[in-house]
């Protein structure tokens, strides 16, 4: 699937960190885009699961910096794998 040029504000859009006009921008545009819909809602299940275990408030300032950082996992997968739940 192409990458949507939208798909970089998903990681702050769950995490609260946009700035409002940002935050206004994604939401008009992710429900008419089914690659920004389905990456939310995959990732909005690992945000769901880091509240439960409650290690999101920690993970949220320390991973912001390095979401867009290449030929890194997602900070999603590490912070997955850090916990034992993913690969």
């Amino acid at each position: 699937m192409k990458k949507c040029k939208y798909e970089h504000l998903i990681d702050g859009y769950l995490l609260d960190k946009l700035k409002p006009e940002d935050q206004a921008e994604f939401e008009e545009h992710y429900f008419i885009c089914p690659h920004c819909f389905a990456k939310l809602d995959q990732q909005s299940e690992i945000v769901q699961i880091l509240k439960k275990e409650g290690v999101l408030d920690q993970a949220g300032a320390a991973g912001q910096a390095c979401i867009h950082a290449r030929r890194r996992p997602s900070f999603w997968r590490r912070l997955l794998r850090r916990f034992g739940l993913g690969r």
